[in-house]
């Protein structure tokens, strides 16, 4: 027998002590997966409650806060959807010939326009946004909740798709017929201060605006 190995009854409690150790670190592992996971819900919440508000500057320089950052870019989105972009994409306006009567018109057919006709290039093939599901419940509420319109230009009807900001409100479609058509959200305090009868109101509270056919006026 080698001399330098163990006895077969100091190998039994060598192997008896290997095990007890590793079954006291596997637990030991599994209290500390606990302890982490509860570290990172708990790190979530201190994200989710510091940056709460917090504004961030965008590529255009502007500081924004998160719930700005979607709507402005929701508000490109519509824009695109309406006048098509830079490389070639048609929208409503290109295959219709005119801009929408109001937003729904880029997820349903409100003004009954023919169905696109390939032949010519010309009529309505959206949805041109997708259709997230929200309506307006009624146009009670849009009225109460000062999403009427004062111009002859209606922002919504019963039954009409809604394209939805970042604070959950309809953006809004002001003077589709005029140089200064423009989407409008309503900003976070959820009230419409943007004059429908005019584009050259800088007083618009915490509206945030984005005209389609040419720069803000203001500016």
């Amino acid at each position: 027998m080698n001399p330098n190995l163990p006895s077969p009854r100091a190998r039994h409690r060598i192997g008896r002590f290997s095990f007890d150790l590793l079954r006291s670190r596997g637990l030991t592992l599994i209290e500390l997966l606990v302890v982490l996971i509860i570290l990172i819900g708990i790190a979530g919440i201190l994200v989710t409650t510091l940056t709460s508000g917090a504004r961030i500057t965008g590529a255009d320089g502007i500081q924004r806060t998160d719930n700005e950052i979607v709507t402005v870019a929701t508000m490109e989105s519509v824009r695109e959807a309406m006048i098509g972009n830079a490389v070639g994409v048609s929208g409503y306006r290109q295959d219709v010939g005119q801009l929408p009567s109001r937003l729904a018109a880029l997820v349903q057919n409100v003004d009954g326009e023919s169905v696109y006709d390939p032949a010519i290039k010309r009529g309505w093939r959206g949805p041109y946004i997708v259709d997230n599901g929200s309506r307006y419940e009624n146009y009670v509420d849009v009225a109460s909740d000062n999403f009427d319109d004062d111009d002859g230009f209606p922002y919504g009807a019963v039954g009409d798709a809604v394209i939805l900001d970042g604070w959950g409100k309809p953006l809004l479609l002001q003077e589709p017929t005029s140089d200064f058509a423009r989407i409008v959200s309503a900003g976070e305090n959820r009230v419409l201060e943007t004059d429908p009868a005019t584009a050259l109101d800088a007083n618009r509270g915490d509206d945030l605006v984005l005209f389609l056919l040419t720069s803000d006026p203001t500016l």
